[in-house]
Parts: C-alpha cells; sequence; structure tokens
C-alpha cells in the first residue's frame, strides 16, 4: 500500500512563514522590529494562562481544542489579510464582514477545505460563534498589542497619535477586567513578569550566527512547530487530548532559553556531558524563576510540557509520567484522551521541519551561508524517507524549495 500525502500543504506551510515577514507598528518609531509570528505566538501563551485563570478562579469550563482551532482561525485570516491596517480592519469588519471572510476563505480554500474544521471556521469568522474561547482569545490579542505599544509609548511618547493610541488600547484590555487572568496581570507583578518573559523570546533571534530572511525568533519558531504538529495529528488521527498535548509542548518547548538564550547544537555536541549539564542548569532556573511565580495547577502542565520535551510519554492511573522509547506504542496504545500522551519523537520532527522551513526559505531569498545549507541537508537526508502510520512525513524535505 502506497504511503499518503498529508493534509497540510506545502503551500500551507509558505503562508503561516508569511508572518515572519509582516512588521507590525510600522507607521510608529519602534525601538525594535514587531513582528506578527511573534505577536500570535505571544497571543496564544496569553490565552493559555487566561483559560486557566478562568478555570482556577471562575471554575469555568474552557475547551483548550476549541481554544487552539479559534486561534488558528484569526491567524489564518491575519495572514491573508496582511495589507489592512487594524483600524481600517475593524471598520471594514463592521459593514462588510461577510465579503472579507468569504475572501480569506477562498484564499484557503485549497490548503484547508480539506480539513474537517474549514467550515466552522467560515462561521467563526463570520461572528456566528461565540464562547469563553473567543472572548479570552480576544483579550489576549488586545493585552498583547498593549504588551507591544508600551515599549513603542515608553521609546517615544511624543509621536503624533502616541497618547491617543495608548488610551484607546488601554481600554480595550480594561473592558475584559471580567476575566481573572486580566485582573491577575494587572494586579500582579509575578504574573505580569512571566507573561513578559515570553514575550522576551521575541527579540531572541534563530540561527543567531549567521544572517537569515525572514530573521524569525525563538517565540515565532515555538509557535510554527506548534501549527505544524496539531496540523499533522489529523492525518496521524491523534485524539483529541494528544492534539492538545502536541500544540502547547510545541509552543512551549523552548521555555528555558528565555534564561539560558539559544545555545547552538555544535557547541552542545562539541563538549561532552555540556548538553546534560545546560538541562539542569535549564530545569533549576525555570524552576526558580517562572515556576515559583505561577498558580500551580499552571506549573505542572507546563512542566510536563517542556521536561524531556520530545520523549515519547504518557501519565497513568496515578498521574505518574510513564516514558517509552518506541513512539509506536504511544499511538497505538495510548492515543486516548484518558493517557495524556505525547509523541515525542513527532514533536522532534516538527521541531527539525521548522529549522528546515528557516534554513530553506532564507536560502530561496537569496540569503544563504554555509550552516544553513548544510544544515539543510542533513536535515533533508535524516527525514526525506520519514513515515508514521502510512503518512509521508518526508514530502516536505524532498519537495520544498525545489
Amino acid at each position: 500500500m502506497s504511503n499518503k500525502r498529508p493534509t497540510l500543504s506545502l503551500s500551507l506551510l509558505r503562508k503561516i512563514f508569511i508572518a515572519a515577514n509582516i512588521r507590525r507598528w510600522n507607521d510608529q518609531a519602534t525601538p525594535v522590529e514587531f513582528i506578527e509570528l511573534d505577536k500570535q505566538a505571544h497571543k496564544i501563551v496569553i490565552a493559555y494562562f487566561l483559560a486557566y485563570f478562568e478555570i482556577i478562579e471562575h471554575k469555568k469550563e474552557v475547551d483548550f481544542y476549541r481554544l487552539i482551532l479559534q486561534f488558528c482561525y484569526e491567524f489564518f485570516e491575519r495572514i491573508i489579510l496582511t495589507d489592512i491596517k487594524p483600524p481600517v480592519f475593524h471598520r471594514l469588519s463592521e459593514k462588510h464582514n461577510k465579503e472579507l471572510v468569504d475572501f480569506v476563505c477562498n484564499e484557503l480554500s485549497s490548503d484547508l477545505s480539506s480539513f474537517a474544521f474549514f467550515d466552522e471556521m467560515r462561521e467563526y469568522l463570520y461572528g456566528n460563534i461565540n464562547n469563553i474561547e473567543k472572548e479570552i482569545l480576544k483579550a489576549s490579542h488586545y493585552y498583547a498589542s498593549k504588551w507591544e505599544f508600551d515599549i513603542i509609548y515608553n521609546f517615544n511618547p511624543k509621536m503624533y497619535d502616541v497618547e491617543n493610541i495608548k488610551s484607546i488600547i488601554d481600554s480595550q484590555v480594561e473592558s475584559f477586567y471580567s476575566l481573572a487572568g486580566i485582573r491577575n496581570l494587572v494586579l500582579y507583578h509575578n504574573i505580569r513578569e512571566v507573561i513578559g518573559m515570553f514575550g522576551q523570546l521575541r527579540f531572541q533571534k534563530r540561527w543567531s550566527q549567521t544572517p537569515r530572511i525572514p530573521a524569525t525568533s525563538v517565540l515565532g519558531h515555538t509557535l510554527v512547530v506548534a501549527l505544524v504538529a496539531f496540523l499533522l495529528g489529523y492525518d496521524l488521527k491523534c485524539c483529541r487530548t494528544m492534539q492538545i498535548n502536541h500544540f502547547f509542548c510545541g509552543l512551549f518547548h523552548d521555555l528555558p532559553e528565555i534564561l539560558t538564550r539559544d545555545i547552538i547544537s555544535p557547541i552542545k555536541r562539541g563538549v561532552e556531558g555540556l548538553d546534560k549539564f545546560i538541562k539542569q542548569i535549564e530545569d533549576e532556573l525555570v524552576s526558580e524563576k517562572i515556576l515559583t511565580k505561577i498558580p500551580k495547577e499552571i506549573a505542572v502542565a507546563i512542566v510536563y510540557f517542556i521536561q524531556d520535551e520530545f520523549a515519547n510519554r504518557y501519565k497513568d492511573s496515578n498521574g505518574e509520567v510513564r516514558i517509552f522509547s518506541s513512539g509506536d506504542e504511544i499511538l497505538q496504545k495510548f492515543n486516548d484522551d484518558e493517557s495524556n500522551a505525547i509523541f515525542g519523537e513527532f514533536l522532534k520532527y516538527c521541531d527539525h521541519l521548522s529549522a528546515f522551513l528557516e534554513a530553506k526559505i532564507s536560502i530561496a531569498h537569496g540569503i544563504s551561508s554555509p550552516e544553513l545549507v548544510e544544515g539543510a541537508k542533513a536535515l533533508e537526508y535524516k527525514y526525506n524517507s520519514k513515515v508514521i502510520k502510512d503518512i509521508d512525513l518526508g514530502v516536505f524535505y524532498r519537495e520544498f524549495g525545489n
């Protein structure tokens, strides 16, 4: 039996990386560049925290699977409507939302129509679906924008219309004080600091020793890994809990780099025992600087995502983490909501696919180096024949950029 092509297309992967080229606030004097891919990654990190605060403090039922899907809908829309400034977009949406949504869905039809969620995406973007997850995403959107604009405001508060923009954004965030997480962000320094630390991953560039276009950040990279893992999970027939775990494991897997920076692989490999020692330092710093500052429920969830992030694992009936050497066994025996499993080998593939795309896209733009060329070739050699559950995952490596 021949292997199947993934539902995720090369075209959609290219579109996802378009967000790494979209500069935000390009009509303002900014001390650093703000990139759309990074903003979207920061938004869903904030949404994760806000969702947990609703569960912890308001005893609300929040569906993380639905939260991820609705985030994807908004993200895909933003990629297509990249050239419309937010104030203009909001005015257009008031009177012409249906036409805008139809345009977005038509542009994405060839890439997304084979996914089961495509029809729901249209209804969501029409505004026909309202739920707590949508409210959380909207609040997260405004808070991520505020986080950016506070930096711009402190850099140059006397620019034209800056005071007015600040007032509008602040009032948008204030309109969500009914959410426990927004109140915690406003009232408590520790929570605000942790969210800010995630934001700082925007400023750490990947492949830091070689120029690239686009120069993706660590935070942007984690979102690409999360999206790839989630979308490919449909072909692997992952259960809802595994889909959720893969998305957030992808999103949080580089969390320790907030504290240690991106230590490149040749350095780790070149000194015997260094990789293990770095991991020990990362665990200590994450525990001290991050986990002690957030509610225990969130800390426990994040630790499961980042501890042995590429290990195949599940939780037994006592909640103990069990590690399996075989990814096939994880899919065959623990692909159910109760096992809370993570297919770590698959996430490593997604992490490497993101790195491969980063290198190949830059080379295609004419910005190359021996590190990029050799890195891309090594990954292509490693994964060009990769197959999981009859899904040809090597196709991206064989065909991208060829």
